[in-house]
C-alpha cells in the first residue's frame, strides 16, 4: 500500500479559466498548492493536467507531472486514467487535492490517510467544515453538504443547504480520498442528473451507493480559489 498524492489541474476552469496560473506573491496558485502538498508523507506527489503551461511550471519545481489532452468531465476522472495507465497497486491509497484548495488543512489530509489505512470497506473519505458565513452560505462557489449521525454524506449542493441554517452547516473543502480499486470503478459507474446540475464530482459515488466518510473540521481557514474575489482574498490572507 502506497500514499499518493495527485493534483488535477485543468486550465481552463469554467468559472474561472486560467485560475490556476494566476500570480499570488511571486508563485502561481498551483505552485503554492504543490509546495504545501509537499509537507505531507507520501510515496508519490503528481500533478494530473491537461495544460503546457501548468507542466511547465511544475516541473521547474521538481515535482511530477502528467500531461494528458484527453477530456475529462473531473479531475477524479482524470486521476482514475492516470492510475490505470500507471498500474497502480488497487490497495494504494490516493488523494485527490484540488488545485484551486490554496491552504487545504494538512492535518485534515493525514487524518484521510490513516482512515483509509484502517478502512476495509469499499469507500472514500472527504472533509467538512462547520461554517456561519452566511456569504458562503449562498454562494454557490461554496459547496455544502449534510451528513448522517455517523459523519456519512447524504448530499452534497451548490445551494443554501440545509434550509435557512447560514449560522450552523457544513461547508465541503476539496480533498477526496479513495483506493485505486475504487477509482477503477469509478469511470463505469453511472452519472446522476444532480451531478450533472450540481457540477459535483463526489455525487457519481453517492448515486452509485458508495459511501464518503466526512472527516469533520470545527474550524479551518481554507481559501478555495472560485473567482477573482478569492484570490484578491487571499492576496491579503496568504504570507
Amino acid at each position: 500500500m502506497k500514499i499518493r498524492i495527485i493534483i488535477p489541474a485543468r486550465l481552463k476552469s469554467k468559472r474561472f479559466p486560467n485560475k490556476l496560473v494566476k500570480n499570488l506573491k511571486g508563485k502561481s496558485i498551483i505552485e503554492h498548492v504543490c509546495l504545501r502538498a509537499k509537507k505531507l508523507n507520501y510515496d508519490s506527489l503528481i500533478v494530473a493536467t491537461d495544460s503546457n503551461e501548468i507542466k511547465t511550471l511544475i516541473d521547474n519545481i521538481n515535482i511530477e507531472t502528467y500531461l494528458s489532452k484527453k477530456k475529462y468531465l473531473n479531475g477524479t476522472e482524470r486521476i482514475a486514467d492516470l492510475c490505470k495507465k500507471r498500474s497502480f497497486d488497487k490497495n494504494d491509497i490516493i488523494i485527490n487535492i484540488q488545485g484551486d484548495e490554496l491552504s487545504f488543512p494538512v492535518n485534515a489530509v493525514n487524518k484521510m490517510i490513516n482512515y483509509l489505512k484502517k478502512s476495509k470497506e469499499k469507500e472514500m473519505t472527504t472533509v467538512v467544515v462547520q461554517s456561519n458565513n452566511r456569504n458562503n452560505y449562498i454562494n454557490k462557489d461554496y459547496v455544502k453538504v449534510i451528513t448522517n449521525k455517523n459523519n456519512n454524506a447524504l448530499y452534497f449542493s451548490r445551494s443554501p443547504l440545509p434550509y435557512d441554517s447560514s449560522s450552523n452547516y457544513l461547508l465541503h473543502i476539496g480533498l477526496y480520498g479513495y483506493k485505486v480499486s475504487l477509482l477503477n470503478e469509478y469511470l463505469s459507474f453511472k452519472k446522476s442528473t444532480g451531478e450533472t446540475k450540481e457540477s459535483l464530482e463526489q455525487l457519481r459515488f453517492l448515486y452509485n451507493d458508495i459511501q464518503i466518510k466526512c472527516i469533520k473540521l470545527k474550524k479551518h481557514n481554507s481559501i478555495s480559489i472560485n473567482s477573482l474575489n478569492d484570490l484578491k482574498l487571499a492576496q491579503k490572507l496568504i504570507r
